[in-house]
């Protein structure tokens, strides 16, 4: 399995478990993108657009920024799939939220 592959996988498991949530979030706006694009493209498109989404808000205020495209961004694990503006990106919009990687 490809990083690629295996990052793609890694936000099924997030979507999964972001509608597991109480109250359930369903981001489907980012299903779609996956779909249309590839998890990684997706993320790289999410991230260099100027508007910071509902669907991170709303997972930070629940207290699960780890679901977060952001987050998983700046995964050293991922670092290969993002350049260097993608991960910089993802990291000022944690910090702007208040977010610390644990």
């Amino acid at each position: 399995m490809s990083l690629e592959d295996e990052f793609e996988a890694a936000c099924m498991e997030a979507i999964d478990a972001c509608s597991k949530l109480s109250p359930p979030y369903h981001p489907t706006a980012w299903h779609t993108m996956i779909d249309n694009h590839g998890a990684a493209e997706a993320a790289r498109r999410l991230v260099v657009s100027g508007d910071i989404q509902t669907g991170f808000e709303r997972l930070v205020r629940a207290g699960r920024p780890e679901l977060t495209i952001e987050y998983a961004m700046t995964d050293p694990h991922w670092r290969p799939l993002f350049g260097p503006q993608h991960r910089e990106a993802a990291q000022w919009r944690l910090d702007q939220a208040g977010v610390v990687r644990r």
